[in-house]
């Protein structure tokens, strides 16, 4: 009953029915009571089997996480905004805890994984049928003055311009982007989920089942993939390029990948010039976002420990940072960023372990290897997304640490005495958690720097 709960709960998340079709029942919070009586049920299984699918060193930097967004406050002179910054990310905080509660085993996280896929499958067929048909596209398509007519008098735009179908403009002077609901309104959140949902669909992959895999994988694949397109999201093309070179490694080679990468990389930003949302840096979007990057380098240096505090990055700047990781450290500071990082590192490190050591043919593998591949695409999207606090992370993080958790319990992992039991139970995060604070910022003041250089300052 509990999981039954959790699988609707999840699946009404990222779809987000009754926005579309029954906004007036929002009023009555329909997903908090639903929220609520799936934690309850999940809490009481959990303390009558004892059994949670997490580790406390999760819990505890999750919540030395939520407990510095309210310090961060309270050390820049709002102490009074410290509990409002906490709740704040309760929504988050308690979505990892209710994932923790109820997967705790292969079947049901291979249930969790189809519910959110198949939700997102949904509501990208209903955004595609918005954009060609015009049914919901004032809830489903957002429009956006394209860069080339920014500064132009929007009366100026053609009539046809204006159409009710977004498919049927082909003046050039708008964009139009594909979107969901809910927490996915914006059109880089829709298409940042989809690209986690990719590698998730081939736990339905088998072997010389070409017509099964066809339909369940590569049909639903190419629906996803042509959403995200028409969301316009750079980041999102981005992502979907990461995962292609984490498949295109295990054929080619590390070497190889990298070099043919690169030529298409080249290829891709020559043929994005020409495009209506280039990626140069020195385009307006990408310009005045690696100038959001610049302030948040400053932040850190004016507050390098605890930060500008949760929410105070828009006080500073105009825009808000476009990045999770600049938007981490510049609130945050260096110690919210160790959390933060740390977080990411040791769920990412986890699961390597659990691949090098469960044997090669294992489903319990199978699972690991495809939400490692989500958590990248996904983090890649969020290099150019500020969505450091956000509910999807902390889904997808406990979605990957429960299939850790069950990979631990597979068998032949169970015993205590075996090199394995050791190899996937000791992860040393913390150094690799200082070394990828140091890359990143680095990384990031390689982009600031070359922006600069570009416009000559």
């Amino acid at each position: 009953m509990s999981f039954a709960v959790f699988l609707l709960y999840v699946f009404l998340s990222f779809f987000r029915p009754i926005e579309l079709f029954a906004p007036e029942m929002a009023e009555y919070r329909p997903m908090l009571v639903l929220w609520t009586l799936g934690f309850v049920l999940a809490a009481s299984r959990a303390i009558v089997r004892k059994e949670i699918a997490a580790r406390g060193i999760d819990f505890k930097l999750l919540f030395a996480f939520m407990v510095m967004l309210g310090v961060s406050l309270a050390l820049n002179g709002w102490a009074g905004g410290a509990f409002t910054a906490m709740n704040d990310f309760t929504t988050s905080s308690m979505l990892f805890v209710l994932v923790a509660l109820n997967v705790t085993s292969l079947r049901r996280l291979k249930l969790a994984c189809a519910a959110v896929v198949l939700s997102m499958l949904v509501a990208a067929l209903f955004g595609i049928q918005a954009y060609h048909t015009g049914q919901f596209a004032q809830q489903l398509v957002l429009r956006q003055t394209a860069p080339q007519h920014e500064d132009e008098d929007p009366s100026r735009a053609p009539p046809s311009a204006a159409s009710e179908i977004p498919a049927l403009d082909q003046t050039g002077w708008y964009l139009w982007r594909v979107r969901g609901q809910g927490f996915l309104n914006d059109p880089n959140d829709f298409s940042q989920v989809l690209v986690m949902c990719l590698p998730l669909l081939f736990v339905l992959w088998r072997q010389r089942a070409w017509l099964r895999n066809t339909l369940l994988i590569v049909a639903p694949g190419a629906v996803m993939m042509y959403a995200i397109v028409l969301s316009q999201s750079r980041g999102a093309l981005l992502g979907v390029a990461s995962l292609l070179f984490f498949i295109v490694r295990d054929w080619l080679g590390t070497t190889r990948t990298a070099i043919l990468g690169g030529l298409a990389g080249v290829a891709f930003l020559g043929a994005s010039a020409v495009g209506g949302r280039g990626f140069s840096s020195q385009e307006q979007s990408a310009g005045e976002r690696i100038e959001a990057w610049a302030v948040g380098l400053e932040l850190l240096k004016w507050r390098p420990i605890w930060g500008a505090g949760y929410g105070n990055f828009t006080d500073h700047h105009h825009l808000t940072a476009h990045n999770s990781f600049v938007l981490c450290f510049a609130e945050l500071g260096l110690v919210g960023y160790f959390l933060w990082i740390g977080m990411i590192v040791l769920t990412f490190k986890s699961l390597s372990a659990a691949v090098e050591t469960l044997p090669a043919r294992s489903p319990h593998r199978q699972m690991v290897v495809l939400l490692r591949n989500s958590l990248v695409g996904f983090l890649v999207c969020a290099w150019f997304l500020s969505r450091t606090y956000q509910p999807v992370l902390y889904f997808l993080l406990a979605l990957c640490v429960s299939a850790w958790w069950c990979a631990s319990r597979a068998p032949g992992m169970t015993d205590k005495e075996s090199p394995k039991y050791e190899k996937i139970h000791t992860i040393p995060w913390v150094r690799s958690t200082f070394i990828i604070m140091l890359l990143t910022i680095v990384a990031i003041r390689g982009f600031v720097f070359s922006h600069q250089l570009g416009r000559g300052g």
